[in-house]
């Protein structure tokens, strides 16, 4: 039963942390991180949201590649 508890919380965790790495792509600032791996940080929506976030020699702020811009009105398409 401890085991099954476990593995209930363990996949529910990996669960919550795919759903917010996933949303990220959402937002269009990204604080770039400059370590071995340059990270990225994409959770800000303004450049100067994530110069606060930046802080001294952290790292740099840059546009979300992955971000699809705001969500605009569609026409239907046959117009």
């Amino acid at each position: 039963m401890r085991k099954l508890m476990l593995g209930v919380l363990t996949g529910a965790t990996v669960m919550a942390a795919a759903t917010s790495a996933s949303r990220a792509q959402y937002y269009p600032w990204c604080l770039v991180i400059s370590d071995k791996n340059g990270s990225w940080t994409c959770y800000f929506t303004s450049r100067e949201q994530c110069m606060m976030s930046a802080g001294g020699n952290v790292g740099f702020c840059a546009q979300n590649p992955a971000y699809p811009g705001p969500p605009g009105r569609r026409r239907p398409s046959g117009q």
